[in-house]
């Protein structure tokens, strides 16, 4: 798994069109970001956000579940789940 692999799939994601044939739902929204979080910053830092600030608090519970999780073995899951994304949708997505 290439670091360019990872800087490709992220900015694949960051550039899909809401209304594109790629359709992410908020459960795969949190996921990709929590991959992305733990691939580039490592474990989640900070408190927990209140129950009353709902996508902070999801973003951050989505990131604590990644705790441990290696830099690379992060990169190689958004890279997976990115090409598992796609297929499903019927417009693969592969590294270059």
């Amino acid at each position: 798994m290439s670091a360019a692999n990872f800087d490709a799939a992220v900015e694949y994601v960051r550039s899909l069109p809401k209304d594109g044939p790629v359709q992410l739902d908020n459960s795969k929204r949190l996921e990709f970001y929590a991959l992305f979080k733990q691939a580039t910053e490592g474990d989640v830092k900070g408190s927990q956000p209140w129950a009353v600030q709902l996508e902070a608090r999801a973003k951050w519970d989505a990131w604590e579940k990644k705790k441990g999780l290696g830099a690379d073995d992060a990169k190689a899951a958004y890279v997976t789940l990115l090409i598992q994304v796609t297929k499903e949708a019927g417009k693969p997505w592969s590294p270059a």
